[in-house]
């Protein structure tokens, strides 16, 4: 933490703008820590205009004037500036040296507050910017400067920080900010692009690749635990997607290992697996097999799910069981989900040549839609390839959706905003599935097989499944049975009442053309037969 020589007085301006301060702030103010270093002032913001150079000031933001918002981030622009207002109109002051939402103030947000004002009033430490003014002063800089280095800061809010008190999560937060603001190089750019994701820019190479900010993963005093990418040489602009990428990836090997993810020992056939794995991708050897999914109440064919296929010259066909976590930790599985998705789409658009509209399924990682820019990835290929929204069906474990929520939740909510479906797969397998229904951002569940496959025999698994799908209708979630390998367990999951089913009792995973084949046939069947149907 910087520390300030004890002589340095600055004045405190304390300023109402649509409302005068009140005397709990001002009295709070008085009985901070250091308060003799700052002599306060308090009054209404047109008395104090224009400020003098060297003053702190404190301002309580206007909530209905767009003229005084204006003249206020003017002023936010030549000043050491704390604005205190409503997060919604954070937006508005994108210069102030210091935010605090009006609903979560406490003598510790304030006192950390009052040091990073004294501390940015001195120079002695580097304002945090929005997600916009970040990119634009970081163009600026880039035009005059070709030696800077970028690194991601990522942070992990402890259970006891992310529990039930949103006190306590805001203090946690404004904590670490804090931490982060006065550790930082001198010169650094801080750009705030999620609740949890930093990107500090500085020409201070050495200081980057120190441990310049504490883990504190061992450290129960701290309700967080810091992740830093190493630093990366920006040579421009134009760099800065692909360079915030290469950051990402290596936060999210750092966090899988840290959650467990990818510290088992693998065998010599899996050794084998990962070493082979970009020249896999190289020479094309992954394709995709296509399992139908089915409309429960009619039997028609209404989508299938794209399953991906390894085709090892050596090893023979390679489930993804074996491949898929070792892409992960060989940070190739973006580019392995990126070319499945792409290859799903294009596999739509041959079918809807023939007239045939399915619903198209695709599994995805944590790592993807943990990418920040996921959600714009995805709707730019659907875009691209003439596909609907709402022909795309993203299938994700509770694993992938929780382990960076704050980044995937906000990818999931912007693709099912324009109309793309999210699934839960593997449902009644994650300890806290019922506890997160609510809150993610889904459109449907996946019941996992090993709830499915034994509805064909008498047993206690009927009643579970049972009250998985009425908890799923009362909140308007569309349901999926996969593993239905018998007529029985079919029998059983339509009286049931679920929506969807797939198995190998009516369709094994092929390949498209088998696919295309398999619906014109059924296509023919019912123009003579009238509606093919399961039952």
């Amino acid at each position: 933490m910087v520390s300030l020589p004890d002589h340095t007085i600055l004045d405190l301006l304390v300023l109402g703008t649509e409302r005068p301060v009140s005397s709990t702030l001002i009295q709070w103010l008085s009985e901070q820590p250091g308060a003799a270093a700052h002599p306060i002032r308090s009054g209404m913001f047109d008395a104090f205009m224009p400020i003098p150079n060297g003053h702190m000031v404190i301002v309580i933001a206007p909530h209905d004037s767009p003229n005084l918002r204006d003249r206020i981030q003017e002023m936010s622009s030549h000043h050491a500036c704390l604005i205190i207002g409503r997060p919604t109109e954070r937006a508005y002051y994108p210069d102030a040296s210091v935010w605090l939402d009006e609903d979560q103030l406490s003598p510790t947000s304030i006192n950390h507050g009052l040091e990073d004002l004294r501390t940015s009033a001195l120079g002695l430490q580097c304002p945090l910017l929005t997600r916009q003014m970040f990119l634009r002063q970081l163009r600026i800089r880039l035009e005059k400067q070709s030696d800077l280095f970028l690194q991601v800061v990522s942070c992990r809010w402890r259970p006891a920080a992310s529990g039930d008190s949103a006190e306590l999560r805001f203090a946690t937060q404004q904590a670490f900010e804090h931490r982060l603001r006065s550790n930082a190089p001198a010169d650094a750019l801080i750009g705030k692009l999620l609740d949890d994701q930093f990107v500090v820019v500085s020409t201070q190479q050495a200081i980057l690749a120190e441990s310049w900010l504490a883990s504190y993963e061992d450290d129960s005093a701290y309700l967080w635990t810091s992740f830093l990418s190493n630093p990366l040489m920006l040579h421009s602009y134009n760099d800065l997607g692909k360079t915030l990428q290469a950051c990402v990836q290596q936060i999210e090997h750092k966090r899988m290992m840290q959650s467990g993810i990818g510290t088992r020992s693998l065998s010599t056939s899996e050794s084998l697996v990962v070493s082979d794995l970009i020249r896999a991708l190289r020479r094309k050897e992954f394709y995709l097999e296509f399992q139908p999914q089915f409309e429960t109440a009619s039997g028609k064919l209404v989508g299938a799910e794209a399953l991906l296929r390894w085709l090892h010259p050596e090893l023979g066909v390679v489930p993804p069981t074996v491949f898929i976590r070792d892409a992960e930790m060989a940070g190739l599985i973006r580019t392995l989900g990126l070319w499945a998705l792409s290859e799903t789409l294009k596999a739509w658009h041959r079918l809807a040549e023939r007239g045939h509209s399915l619903r198209m399924a695709v599994n995805v990682s944590f790592p993807e839609v943990a990418d920040p820019d996921y959600a714009d990835k995805v709707l730019s290929l659907l875009e691209e390839n003439g596909v609907p929204p709402s022909c795309l069906e993203l299938e994700l474990t509770e694993t992938a959706m929780m382990l960076d929520a704050s980044v995937s939740l906000l990818n999931l909510r912007t693709l099912k905003q324009a109309g793309v479906h999210i699934v839960l797969d593997d449902f009644g397998t994650g300890f806290s599935s019922l506890s997160h229904l609510n809150e993610l951002p889904l459109t449907g569940i996946k019941l996992d097989r090993a709830f499915v496959t034994p509805l064909g025999s008498d047993g206690p698994q009927t009643h579970i499944v049972s009250s998985m799908l009425y908890l799923a209708r009362r909140l308007g979630l569309e349901t999926t049975a996969e593993g239905v390998e018998d007529s029985k367990c079919l029998e059983v999951i339509h009286t049931l009442g679920c929506d969807r089913v797939q198995g190998f009792l009516y369709a094994q995973p092929m390949s498209l053309d088998h696919l295309i084949e398999r619906i014109d046939g059924e296509l023919v069947m019912s123009e003579g037969s009238g509606q093919q149907c399961l039952f």
